[in-house]
């Protein structure tokens, strides 16, 4: 069909190793097509161009959807032609029907691999071997060059907040958009700071404790507890203390306790275990 080294024409037999394995490199344009289909015809000679001009920053996969039926099957195509990008083995993108260029290459472009998540992966391989001013190197690079890339930003952040660098941390979290500050990682990182400030001049866990046992009632000390718990990584104990003052105490500090709770939730992320036990806990005591 070409001799463009980056079309390739899948069967059911290597879309595995043609479309999902290849997606983890860059993204892959699935055209779903057949011969008697007049708008694919027409379609086709603007993919072969675009994947010459983009020179392997993506794949274009043909498949024709008479003879691998299967396939076509298997990812709902209803109509031909049918675009399908896949990025890291998903679907990313779809697009049906002849489409203008200029959709095409946005479709395409939301989804290469950046110079700045070239850097963003050099520098996560170098934090993890604990070459720490490689790491941050990298990242200030990255967030120089792509400074609107926010995982990039969120990144800088963890790594500055892991060097004792909170303000800076803090002042570049809060920078971002609201809908990035509200998701994981950054969510998880601002309480972080958060549960770091409040601590800051408490007293240590061994005395809080003992405040506790003269007097289990001092949501001053439960609540204090349950953040330095939350801060040492000591979640579970953390979140139980959070419960028990939301249970003693549910309007101490303007709601501390289920904002703490929330908190740590957020470190941990959604699907987390213990998120899942003490979310249900929550729920059902306040409804």
């Amino acid at each position: 069909m070409s001799d463009n080294h980056y079309i390739i024409d899948v069967t059911e037999s290597n879309f595995a190793e043609q479309v999902l394995a290849k997606s983890h490199q860059a993204p892959v344009l699935v055209d779903f097509w057949a011969a008697w289909c007049q708008p694919c015809q027409m379609l086709m000679p603007l993919l072969q161009q675009l994947a010459e001009n983009y020179q392997g920053q993506f794949w274009l996969a043909k498949i024709d959807a008479d003879k691998e039926q299967g396939l076509t099957l298997q990812y709902g195509v209803r109509g031909l032609p049918t675009l399908k990008l896949f990025r890291h083995g998903e679907v990313v993108e779809e697009l049906v029907g002849v489409q203008p260029e200029s959709v095409i290459c946005a479709a395409i472009d939301r989804h290469l691999l950046r110079e700045s998540d070239r850097l963003l992966e050099q520098a996560q391989t170098a934090l993890a071997a604990g070459q720490e001013e490689q790491g941050l190197h990298l990242l200030h690079k990255a967030a120089e060059i792509d400074p609107e890339h926010y995982p990039v930003s969120v990144a800088l952040a963890g790594a500055l907040l892991k060097q004792g660098e909170r303000t800076k941390a803090e002042q570049m979290l809060k920078a971002l958009p609201l809908e990035v500050r509200g998701e994981e990682p950054a969510s998880g990182l601002l309480a972080q700071i958060e549960f770091a400030t409040l601590t800051e001049k408490a007293p240590d866990i061994h005395s809080l404790k003992q405040r506790l046992k003269a007097n289990p009632e001092d949501s001053e000390a439960c609540y204090l507890l349950g953040a330095q718990q939350a801060l040492a990584g000591d979640y579970q104990d953390a979140l139980e203390q959070f419960m028990v003052l939301l249970k003693q105490n549910p309007k101490y500090g303007d709601e501390a306790a289920r904002k703490a709770l929330l908190a740590v939730f957020n470190i941990l992320g959604p699907d987390h275990e213990l998120v899942l036990r003490y979310r249900r806990q929550m729920f059902r005591y306040l409804h």
